[in-house]
């Protein structure tokens, strides 16, 4: 995704979150994240804000983690820790030297966090959404809020790229194919934009690559928002298409692959 449109999407969704957040009863229940009401959902999102502006700013994740004002209104705060995220990786050149928790060296820069909180600042609104009522959690997915089918799609290779890898490291004790069960490529691809992957696992590792690999025992497809939301558990996953092993399919879709 390109860094000047993943500032500018951030700036509007984290606007959008804020408003959601004043309009919404801070006691309902967010349907993703059992046990969570959208006060909870407000304070994870506004600290992770925060905790990775530190981040980007510093080259070092804050120490404590960062925690909320709770003098002051909730949705007040909300904005005050939106506005910092945006405003530091706005001041921050895309490649100004960064801390991350990705393994990859090239996702040691600002550029990292403009597109990682602007995933997860749009996956939170949805659950601010599907908590108020306002965005249903069954059917097919057309459009995501905040996002245009091509910035789904991105979403879609950021999971398999940044957090399915995050995963496995969270989850080191449990043998890696019981995380991520793709010991055979499963293939993704959407039907609205040009955009497929092929994904397996080897030798523990992530390994992903553009495109529907000959050798793929399965293929997914759907809408690029719904394939995005349903890798987040925010969609219907069987609402996608599956071919070849299906069942190979499913198990991947249902797997845990993000927090």
């Amino acid at each position: 995704m390109d860094d000047d449109h993943a500032l500018a999407a951030l700036r509007a969704v984290t606007a959008a979150m804020v408003a959601t957040v004043r309009s919404t009863d801070h006691a309902a229940a967010v349907p993703a994240c059992p046990g969570w009401t959208v006060t909870d959902l407000v304070d994870h999102l506004g600290r992770v804000h925060l905790w990775a502006a530190h981040c980007a700013r510093e080259g070092a994740p804050p120490a404590p983690y960062p925690r909320r004002d709770r003098e002051q209104p909730l949705a007040d705060w909300y904005a005050g820790c939106a506005g910092a995220i945006v405003t530091t990786l706005t001041e921050l050149p895309p490649e100004h030297p960064s801390w991350s928790f990705s393994a990859d060296p090239a996702h040691g820069t600002a550029s990292f966090w403009r597109r990682r909180q602007l995933h997860e600042t749009v996956v939170h609104h949805v659950d601010a959404l599907q908590a108020a009522g306002r965005l249903a959690r069954s059917g097919v997915v057309g459009e995501v809020p905040g996002l245009t089918a091509h910035d789904a799609a991105d979403g879609v290779a950021e999971v398999f790229e940044v957090m399915a890898p995050r995963t496995l490291v969270r989850h080191a004790e449990r043998p890696p194919l019981e995380v991520i069960p793709a010991p055979d490529p499963i293939a993704f691809s959407c039907n609205d934009v040009d955009a497929a992957w092929t994904v397996r696992l080897v030798d523990g590792a992530v390994e992903l690559v553009d495109g529907v690999a000959p050798e793929a025992a399965a293929r997914i497809s759907g809408p690029a928002a719904h394939l995005y939301l349903a890798l987040w558990h925010r969609a219907d996953a069987d609402r996608l298409s599956a071919s070849g092993d299906e069942a190979a399919a499913r198990r991947l879709l249902g797997a845990s692959l993000v927090p």
